[in-house]
């Protein structure tokens, strides 16, 4: 396998990423090796994570002032993608935890500083679904308590950033805020139990009683597009892009890997394969037509998104920040992605036969995996859809996110 790119020994960033991505396509047969025992275990395997920091995946969106790559968004994408073809919950804890690198770049830089100034390769986990959260103001920082799930590869993360409710000061209204925790200032509550991505580890954060200083506070209100408290340390575009906006560019990866995947498996084995009844497969019409529609969809959700990817990146170089119509309209994009991945791999399901039935059946865990990854919330179809089209109809938009 080829050695990780050296950062100090690469000006051009393209040549950064397209060496990644090599990497990541060397990295995939042996993470397929590992899709069945990843489930088992519901989290990554321990040589997983190490190869993904070794290679510097999680690294790509991280402020350079701290060894990070600070590539342009989307490399965790194509990153996934590669991963995906032989394991999507690997891709997904690749991605999401690449991303949280970049949300970490926008805190304010005592925070980052805090993290990262003794251990810059440490990663950071997120936590946006807070369960039964008590969140109050006090002075100089806020105070935490309660349970946060769906914090995906948390167990290898030395610190977490939670989503909650907080007034900007005492007896404002309460808005969208991240909070910043080290690692023990909470528990991991082992929960993860899911028939798709079942080996992300997106287990519960228990929080009993934390105390959070206002320089781990970041008001979302902030991250919407626009310099942000951590521009001041971090003069990358990365920083500057509208956070959740774009978020989903690190949900569709994992998907789009595991359409992909699955596609190529299913045609490989169709060559040359017979059924019980002695028929030649692949010379069957009705088998070609679910192989090329599948084709048209795969290369549909993905190469609708390069153009998107080149518009965030040159805008946020330029300083703009897209109108809310944009906004709505990467969401849009986004979901329709996933549902055309969604599309193909049920097109080709039938294909499998009865090996489809098996649990450890590679084709069967993609179909499964591609199914969850379009269940988040930032990639629902009737949700992104109903925002664009009451933003586009001239309503304002419900999320105050955005």
């Amino acid at each position: 396998m080829s050695p990780a790119p050296d950062p100090s020994a690469a000006n051009d960033a393209g040549a950064m990423a397209a060496a990644l991505l090599a990497l990541a396509g060397e990295m995939a047969p042996v993470i397929a090796e590992r899709a069945a025992r990843c489930e088992q275990l519901r989290r990554l395997p321990e040589e997983t994570d190490r190869a993904f920091r070794d290679a510097g995946f999680y690294r790509v969106l991280q402020p350079a002032r701290f060894g990070g790559l600070e590539l342009d968004y989307g490399v965790q994408t194509d990153l996934a993608a590669e991963i995906g073809r032989g394991c999507a919950s690997s891709a997904w804890v690749l991605s999401i935890l690449a991303s949280h690198g970049w949300i970490l770049g926008m805190f304010p830089p005592a925070a980052q500083d805090e993290f990262w100034g003794r251990t810059p390769d440490t990663t950071v986990a997120t936590s946006f679904l807070p369960r039964e959260a008590t969140v109050t103001r006090e002075r100089d920082g806020a105070r935490l308590r309660g349970r946060w799930g769906f914090s995906s590869g948390v167990d290898y993360c030395a610190a977490a950033i939670l989503m909650t409710e907080l007034p900007p000061e005492p007896g404002a209204p309460a808005e969208p805020t991240f909070a910043l925790l080290p690692r023990s200032d909470y528990a991991v509550e082992d929960t993860w139990r899911a028939t798709g991505l079942a080996g992300t580890g997106s287990n519960d954060i228990v929080v009993a009683d934390a105390f959070v200083p206002e320089h781990r506070l970041l008001s979302i209100r902030m991250t919407r597009g626009g310099p942000t408290p951590g521009a001041a340390a971090n003069p990358g575009h990365l920083y500057r892009l509208p956070l959740f906006a774009v978020f989903p560019f690190n949900l569709i990866g994992p998907a789009i890997g595991a359409a992909r995947g699955m596609l190529d498996s299913l045609a490989d084995d169709l060559r040359g394969r017979r059924s019980v009844a002695r028929t030649d497969l692949a010379a069957q019409q009705s088998v070609q037509l679910r192989v090329a529609k599948a084709t048209a969809l795969f290369e549909a959700a993905r190469n609708g998104l390069l153009p998107l990817r080149a518009e965030i990146n040159r805008d946020a170089r330029e300083g703009q920040v897209p109108s809310i119509e944009r906004r709505t309209g990467y969401r849009l994009s986004l979901a329709f992605s996933a549902q055309l991945c969604v599309d193909a791999v049920d097109h080709l399901y039938p294909l499998l036969g009865g090996r489809g039935l098996a649990v450890g059946n590679a084709g069967q865990r993609a179909w499964r995996d591609v199914h969850a990854v379009a269940q988040h919330l930032g990639l629902i179809w009737d949700l992104q859809a109903g925002l664009y089209g009451a933003v586009r109809l001239g309503h304002p938009c419900s999320d105050p996110k955005l």
